[in-house]
């Protein structure tokens, strides 16, 4: 069943992709959201590539079934016609977003709402990297003013 979520989201938009659990879900009302923050904000459709990831999908990913997108925590996503040095600025200015991920070469955001310090990182070439001050200023990204 696909029933609204938020004003913008259905439950399709967190469920589960990988084909095999039907569309299992689970997601935080925390990113919900968020994520209509986002929508608001850049008034533009957002396309949330990865949500909820069911255990068997988290296994085969990453390794594990212990990860943000398994717990509900975690998604990915891009916003139209909006860009993406913008929205990671805003989405690093929102402090309870604990995880950034910044993946130019995809053109999306990872963001999650993890219980442990804030990591913000850049994924070039499928690596985790340090998102540095000169790989800010080389995808013109400002630092937040804390």
């Amino acid at each position: 069943m696909d029933y609204k979520i938020s004003d913008n989201f259905k439950r399709n938009h967190f469920s589960c992709k990988c084909g095999k659990c039907n569309e299992a879900f689970k997601i935080s009302l925390t990113l919900v959201g968020i994520i209509e923050h986002l929508r608001f904000k850049f008034n533009n459709r957002i396309h949330i590539n990865r949500a909820y990831i069911c255990g068997e999908e988290s296994q085969f990913l990453f390794g594990n079934s212990k990860d943000y997108h398994h717990l509900g925590k975690a998604l990915d996503f891009s916003i139209e016609n909006t860009d993406i040095a913008r929205c990671f600025e805003e989405v690093e200015s929102m402090p309870e977003i604990t995880g950034i991920g910044f993946v130019p070469q995809d053109n999306l955001i990872h963001i999650d709402i993890r219980d442990k310090e804030r990591e913000i990182w850049l994924e070039e070439r499928k690596e985790k990297i340090p998102f540095t001050p000169d790989k800010r200023k080389q995808y013109g990204i400002n630092s937040v003013q804390q």
